[in-house]
């Protein structure tokens, strides 16, 4: 028995079907794990929204940094050092060699090389993140990443040297480098054809650019690249998930068993939404089959020799699997807030 497209875990953006090439639109907020995937695996084309709203809002938050530097006031990475040396002033000369400099020095990552789709996934959610116009750096910069998921570019990024909720520093700084072209030891994949940053640019016809004051840090403190690879796996347990419940139907219908247990009425009693979601999207795949006992409306066919309910393994799918729906809704809503806010 196939699994229904129909069914959805609850909280899941229901877009319905979606065309390889229609783009996905980003604003500043609205982006679901769908439009992420779509993005990351799927390489729809990614438009930022035509909004003078949105543009503006960029525009004004990149326009307070620079008047805020040329007034010599002491901002937090800056005009003064990082960490430690928070207590060092830096110069308004020197407020852009901080910046390109801060790329150089994070570019420490280890490990193997994430996977394609995640970094894809990161670089839209960069673009989503600064178009909320709480980032303080041009419009160009955000472009950039624009043209390089529409043209197949992918830095290469490790897995390892993120700090957390303090940012993914090494792997933005791998994806900052790469978008710049700070230097040839910064690679991409174009399309399959691996190469360094400086001649995947001149293919593209852009030019190396130098990061302003704090771009830097606008582009590497942030949660991007986890969020990305946290939005690739809902989206898979999402499919383990209309798996489980596929096979679980299939089992059912070998034993024949019964579809008593998933009478509305039970799961009423003890409304967990995982587990009414479980239950009623098992009578909707059981629907029709004549290999289980019709007996939702009391009857009770019983037969010698037989239980006249199923085992465990059969009637307690819902309360089995109900948790996991619950805590899958959970954080693919947390994941959706993270990959719609500035950081």
């Amino acid at each position: 028995m196939a699994v229904k497209t129909s069914q959805r875990v609850p909280l899941e953006s229901a877009q319905g079907a979606r065309s390889a090439d229609e783009a996905v639109v980003v604003r500043g907020e609205g982006l679901t794990i769908d439009d992420i995937v779509h993005v990351a695996r799927y390489r729809a084309p990614v438009r930022i929204a035509d909004d003078q709203q949105i543009l503006e809002r960029v525009e004004a938050s990149r326009n307070y940094v620079v008047t805020a530097v040329d007034a010599g006031q002491a901002i937090y990475g800056v005009t003064t050092g990082f960490g430690g040396m928070a207590h060092k002033v830096i110069t308004v000369e020197n407020a852009m060699a901080l910046q390109n400099n801060l790329i150089w020095f994070m570019k420490t990552g280890t490990g193997r090389r994430l996977p394609k789709e995640d970094v894809r996934a990161a670089m839209l959610l960069r673009i989503n993140s600064h178009l909320r116009g709480a980032s303080g750096l041009r419009l160009e910069l955000i472009r950039r990443m624009e043209t390089f998921l529409n043209a197949g570019v992918t830095p290469h990024v490790c897995e390892f040297g993120s700090i957390g909720a303090s940012g993914d520093l090494a792997p933005l700084s791998s994806i900052t480098g790469a978008l710049i072209g700070l230097d040839a030891s910064f690679t991409v994949d174009f399309n399959g054809e691996e190469m360094d940053s400086l001649t995947a640019l001149k293919r593209l016809g852009l030019s190396p650019m130098r990061l302003g004051p704090k771009e830097g840090l606008a582009m590497l403190n942030g949660t991007s690249v986890m969020t990305g690879v946290a939005a690739n796996c809902v989206y898979d347990a999402r499919i383990l998930l209309a798996l489980t419940m596929g096979a679980h139907a299939l089992m059912i219908q070998a034993l024949r068993g019964t579809n008593q247990s998933f009478h509305p009425f039970i799961h009423d009693q003890k409304a967990h939404p995982g587990q009414k979601w479980a239950a009623a999207s098992m009578l909707e795949l059981l629907a029709g089959s004549k290999l289980v006992r019709e007996e939702l409306g009391g009857q009770h066919d019983f037969r010698e020799g037989e239980l006249i309910q199923d085992r465990y393994s059969l009637r307690c799918l819902p309360q089995f699997v109900g948790p996991a729906v619950d805590a899958l809704a959970q954080i693919a809503q947390q994941v959706e807030v993270e990959a719609n806010s500035a950081n």
